[in-house]
């Protein structure tokens, strides 16, 4: 059993090195069992790549599909038949923008359903989300629909709306909705962070409008802070009840009349499998949580 586990680290690593400092072991161990594992099934499992890792064979990934299935369902057993309380540790991710209004409350909901649950969280951008769930760094994490790639799979939990973030001073800050024309010859603050920039900009596209774009910024809070100064207005799907910047300056929401959002907030994990019990309890709290917070805006 534990070759087996090895082969599968390795494998989703490419390094027997990587793989030895993700299991806290001398690599020395994992290469004497990947060898040993190779002789027992008779077949090369791995291309040793010189100063670049390893990449499994054709044999490899075949034995590697039927492995991580077998490890699945053998971990499944275990985790049903053991307790109805769940333990030990659950380490999900979260897409970074969104880290900061759900992972502290999805982590008390988790906490106080499943007091036996040590719960591990971390914030990726869209293309690190999917590295983290094909490596196994992670078993699920709360995202956007963005294209994540064939092996990846989205659980739709619920819709978001989109905002115009304006400061206090913009003569249409006071308005309860506004047409994204109205918008268009102001200057536009870009969250500029990959797939979230794509999805910003699609916006336009489909309203065959082209934005006025003065600044670009990786950060969420930058964004926000630069329309609150007056620097020009940002497009949100997120942001704080309390509706002022970290330093403490006004930013008005306004949501964008006649926009249909499509854009779908959820859960994604490894299409080729079920999630874990761990992994339920974390979606569940995620819904519950959601809902929740969107009841108090009705």
């Amino acid at each position: 059993m534990t070759q087996l586990r090895y082969f599968t680290r390795v494998a989703e690593l490419g390094s027997m090195s990587a793989a030895a400092d993700d299991m806290y072991i001398a690599q020395s161990a994992i290469s004497t069992a990947i060898s040993q594992l190779e002789s027992t099934v008779g077949e090369q499992l791995f291309h040793r790549l010189r100063s670049k890792g390893v990449s499994l064979t054709d044999e490899g990934l075949r034995f590697y599909q039927m492995v991580t299935q077998g490890l699945r369902q053998i971990d499944e057993a275990v985790e049903n038949i053991s307790s109805e309380e769940l333990s030990g540790l659950l380490t999900a991710g979260c897409f970074t923008t969104l880290g900061q209004f759900w992972i502290p409350p999805v982590i008390e909901q988790l906490n106080s359903v499943h007091q036996g649950l040590t719960v591990e969280m971390r914030q990726y951008n869209a293309v690190q989300l999917e590295s983290a769930l094909l490596t196994r760094e992670i078993e699920a994490a709360i995202a956007y629909n963005f294209d994540y790639g064939p092996n990846i799979k989205f659980e739709e939990i619920g819709t978001v709306d989109l905002f115009a973030g304006l400061s206090e001073e913009h003569p249409l800050a006071k308005r309860t909705s506004i047409k994204l024309e109205e918008l268009i010859s102001d200057p536009l603050i870009l969250l500029n962070l990959g797939k979230s920039a794509d999805y910003f900009l699609s916006v336009f596209d489909r309203a065959n409008l082209i934005p006025q774009i003065a600044y670009k910024f990786e950060s969420f809070e930058a964004v926000r802070s630069m329309a609150a100064r007056g620097y020009g207005y940002a497009l949100l799907n997120q942001g704080p009840t309390h509706g002022l910047t970290n330093e403490g300056l006004p930013l008005n929401m306004i949501p964008i009349e006649g926009y249909s959002s499509d854009l779908q907030i959820g859960i994604i994990s490894r299409n080729d499998e079920p999630l874990s019990r761990k992994g339920k309890a974390f979606r569940d709290s995620f819904h519950h949580v959601f809902m929740q917070v969107n009841s108090h805006h009705l």
